[in-house]
């Protein structure tokens, strides 16, 4: 692989270290693959799955989940919903079969999104 685990890791911390408390690098075979856990620090859950070639994202999941491993948001771009207008790229909401079209393609917009909803739950406490 030649995208770098330590620079995905600095990205991570780099654009959302507000929201994350800790990565763990997880076990993979494949030199291609990058597996990566992220625990938040509102005890949710974000698993990470990005295959490369050379420097190309050609594949990718980025699952966003709660505490108890309930769904919150999964981002992928598996080919296996061509009914979605952002195809190959869709999301499943709450649970899978919620399928929708996702503009997040990539980690740094599925970071974005999740900084975002975090910041409105928490202004949802406050109010």
């Amino acid at each position: 692989m030649s995208v770098n685990t330590l620079e995905r890791i600095a990205l991570l911390r780099d654009l959302a270290n507000e929201i994350i408390a800790e990565i763990e690098l997880l076990p993979t075979p494949n030199p291609n693959l990058l597996r990566l856990r992220a625990d938040l620090v509102n005890t949710d859950k974000l698993h990470i799955r990005e295959s490369w070639e050379e420097e190309v994202l050609l594949r990718y999941a980025y699952y966003w989940l709660k505490a108890n491993d309930e769904l919150r948001v999964g981002w992928d771009n598996a080919p296996h919903h061509p009914e979605v207008a952002t195809h190959p790229h869709h999301k499943h909401v709450e649970r899978h079969e919620n399928i929708q079209e996702s503009q997040e393609t990539k980690l740094e917009d599925v970071l974005r999104e999740i900084k975002k909803r975090l910041a409105e739950e928490q202004n949802e406490r406050i109010e």
